[in-house]
């Protein structure tokens, strides 16, 4: 049988669903990727997984450019005759969804962040609507990473409650995402904000609360580490960091294939997001690997952090609260920013582990197509 994953990233698909897609080609199944280009496209093939080009304009709004990818899922969907089709992000299960529907092929939409379209009641907020009313008429299931998209959903009408379900994250692989000691002689109490490089993840906050904290205690350092969006409208110009590192207040890592030894060498990962996340996965990694957090209580954040708990809560767009967060954390003792680690990681270990995730791709496959 033939399984597809769509995604608007090789990226996304390689790091957020490649244990998945290898447990369906170990029971049997003959799985697909598609996605457009990236440097993670080629390592698919050693995971017996086939690659498929697609291009995908994920923020672009033109009508054109929407109805060629549509045709071109069209005739991909007919040529290969899939089973079942798991598709991820806006644009893929919109045109995705309609390209199954023609062909009566099952699948499962996944909805992993709301993000901007949603944060606005303009007409490409009701535009966007309209297009998820129609494409997931007939998809199996619509799966949500949080209580809080689905019930936008579900009020909007969009889909009904009978075909939704909570994933709970898309989970992190705890065997590689382990603790590990930092470097004990380094000097730094390092913060590290690990994201797009996109306002509402709350990176401006971050630099100024960091410039602000440098002033008080020289030997804080705050990384940041992430690309540039340049599709998203509020994208941060790499220009603006480079300024920000020139002032001495921040240093800057462009994006790594491995985050982890960033993370293992820092003492906290700041993410004071006002996005609608889905559940933000820097966070899971970092607890995964014993870091305590900072963030908000925003939708998806509010899913991982447990204020003192493993880590402390700060209010969004609100640079004096984050500073004041941020100087606490470094406060602490060890023995309580260890403290809060051990919390974070048994959270994701009994909640957020990706095994869990893998059972439930396998159950609901098998619920429909077995």
């Amino acid at each position: 049988m033939k399984i597809a994953f769509v995604g608007n990233t090789s990226f996304s698909l390689y790091n957020f669903r490649l244990r998945v897609m290898k447990d369906f080609v170990e029971q049997g199944y003959q799985v697909f990727a598609i996605a457009p280009q990236d440097k993670y496209s080629g390592l698919f093939e050693a995971e017996s997984i086939t690659f498929m080009r697609l291009n995908i304009d994920g923020k672009g709004m033109s009508v054109l450019t929407d109805l060629l990818l549509l045709c071109k899922l069209i005739g991909l969907y007919q040529r290969l005759s899939f089973d079942f089709v798991f598709h991820y992000t806006i644009k893929p299960i919109i045109y995705g969804s309609l390209a199954c529907r023609l062909y009566g092929i099952k699948s499962i939409a996944i909805t992993t962040g709301l993000g901007y379209a949603f944060d606005r009641d303009n007409f490409l907020s009701k535009f966007v609507v309209l297009l998820y009313k129609i494409s997931l008429n007939k998809v199996n299931e619509v799966w949500f990473l949080n209580p809080d998209d689905k019930a936008v959903f579900v009020q909007k009408q969009i889909v009904e409650q009978a075909r939704t379900y909570i994933l709970r994250s898309e989970g992190v692989n705890t065997a590689i995402f382990y603790p590990q000691k930092n470097e004990e002689t380094r000097a730094k109490f390092v913060f590290l904000f690990l994201s797009r490089l996109v306002k509402e993840k709350g990176i401006e906050e971050f630099a100024l609360a960091a410039k602000k904290l440098k002033a008080i205690h020289p030997d804080i350092e705050c990384q940041i580490l992430g690309k540039t969006d340049i599709r998203n409208p509020n994208n941060i110009a790499i220009g603006k960091v480079a300024q920000w590192e020139s002032e001495g207040f921040i240093r800057y890592f462009s994006d790594s294939m491995d985050v982890r030894s960033y993370i293992a060498n820092s003492d906290c990962v700041v993410l004071p997001s006002y996005y609608r996340e889905g559940i933000p996965r820097c966070l899971m990694e970092a607890m995964s690997m014993k870091r305590p957090i900072i963030t908000t209580n925003n939708v998806g954040c509010k899913e991982l952090i447990e204020d003192e708990v493993n880590g402390k809560v700060c209010q969004p767009k609100d640079i004096e609260s984050l500073t004041n967060k941020m100087d606490e954390m470094y406060m602490l003792s060890k023995e309580m920013r260890n403290r809060m680690g051990e919390n974070g990681r048994l959270k994701i270990m009994t909640q957020f582990d990706e095994k869990f995730i893998i059972d439930i791709y396998t159950s609901k496959l098998n619920s429909y197509i077995k």
